[in-house]
């Protein structure tokens, strides 16, 4: 009777789009996350995640398209966020701290500023799988191919990256 009922909900397409983007969303954390962790960069890519509210703040702000606002800015942040560890990797933890904080606060801010009626801006910190649209699947579907064309290019190179940096600076990879 259970098998039933959740065949049924399928007939949905909000419900077919969820269970196809939480797919695709875990099959590219799977292969970034495994990355992610191995180098260490958990906190760093917590902080541009997080900043990246300010992006969407910023877009609302000025009636921008929010994925621009927080692509935007989270390449900012992330640049920042480079420099100041290939500068000092002793206070790159401070850094990323930092920026996680400004990022959010600044977005709130914006956020809080906009003239007139924002319709429940929060669900953009937190989201709705169940509101995932056709077009954002695609462009899931897309940035998951280059995704895995790309690490199945570099893999060698991410792979030395990844456990001897010395070694892969003698063999020529750009760390």
């Amino acid at each position: 009777m259970m098998v039933i009922r959740m065949v049924e909900a399928l007939q949905f397409e909000f419900m077919r789009n969820a269970l196809l983007a939480g797919a695709i969303a875990s099959i590219i954390c799977g292969v970034i996350g495994s990355l992610i962790v191995v180098n260490r960069l958990v906190f760093l890519s917590g902080g541009i995640a997080h900043s990246a509210y300010g992006g969407i703040g910023l877009a609302f702000f000025f009636g921008w398209p929010y994925m621009m606002g927080a692509i935007g800015f989270s390449f900012v942040a992330a640049m920042l966020m480079a420099a100041v560890s290939i500068k000092s990797k002793q206070r790159a933890d401070t850094i990323i701290g930092v920026m996680w904080a400004v990022g959010m606060a600044f977005g709130i801010l914006l956020l809080d500023m906009t003239p007139g009626y924002n319709v429940d801006l929060m669900s953009y910190l937190f989201g709705s799988i169940l509101s995932v649209p056709r077009s954002d699947l695609i462009t899931m579907a897309i940035v998951g191919i280059l995704i895995f064309i790309l690490v199945f290019y570099f893999f060698q190179d991410l792979l030395v990256m990844s456990y001897d940096e010395e070694f892969a600076i003698v063999r020529g990879v750009p760390v």
